[in-house]
């Protein structure tokens, strides 16, 4: 009798179901081990305080801003590209200030000279600085077709009056230009200081002559013929 029975369940049972008994045991299998594992590592982390970060925000510790030197200079061309077909001089801009609380003050009056470094040989420039501070130095350009196309330095050096100390534009903070050649501009002349001259357009005086116009001429009337009176006959 068992013996049926087990060949009449070994027929009727497919290779799916076994399948599908063994991974739900799996499953469980792997369940349980995931528990055992988790429990342990939570009742070790109990004793563990929670780790914490402080912001110091306080500038104990840290470098304070350097305060401005005294007294500053620098130096600088407005056109880094003259052309030397359109002018044979060029400024060259240098402030020499005295840092008084925070705010720049014109050093005055001061002596600077600007160290040219052409590619032939340096050539000192002198210039006094105004009420402000400000010097400008005349460089010439003219006959420098060696430094075309070359970046020419120029270094400041300022020499103020009693119990000021000098200051120099070294050559790491200098002033840059580089000449290149240029069109000449000949339809507009731009003088030193002043605004272009533009020529005014020219006025053209029209003349306008009148036409007569003739009357038209009148015909003549004729006439009328004049019908001579009859003399009347003489009564007898």
């Amino acid at each position: 009798m068992r013996q049926n029975i087990w060949k009449r369940w070994k027929t009727t049972t497919s290779p799916s179901l076994y399948l599908k008994y063994g991974a739900t045991l799996l499953l469980l299998l792997f369940s349980v081990l995931v528990v055992s594992c988790g429990g342990g590592a939570t009742n070790a982390n109990l004793g563990q305080p929670d780790v914490t970060v402080t912001i110091n925000l306080g500038q104990g510790d840290g470098s304070p801003t350097p305060p401005l030197p005294g007294y500053t200079c620098s130096a600088w061309v407005t056109n880094t590209s003259p052309g030397m077909n359109n002018s044979s001089i060029i400024g060259v801009y240098a402030k020499f200030v005295h840092n008084v609380n925070g705010n720049p003050q014109g050093v005055s009056p001061a002596q600077g000279t600007a160290t040219v470094l052409w590619a032939e040989g340096s050539v000192n420039v002198t210039a006094n600085t105004t009420s402000d501070g400000l010097a400008i130095f005349p460089v010439s350009i003219a006959n420098k077709s060696a430094d075309l196309n070359k970046i020419v330095l120029v270094t400041i050096a300022f020499q103020g009056p009693q119990g000021v100390p000098p200051c120099n534009v070294t050559i790491d903070r200098a002033a840059f230009f580089t000449l290149v050649i240029s069109t000449p501009n000949t339809k507009s002349t731009v003088p030193v200081g002043g605004s272009p001259t533009v020529n005014p357009p020219e006025t053209v005086t029209a003349t306008y002559s009148p036409t007569t116009i003739p009357s038209p001429t009148q015909s003549p009337k004729p006439c009328p013929t004049v019908k001579p009176l009859r003399t009347p006959t003489p009564c007898p």
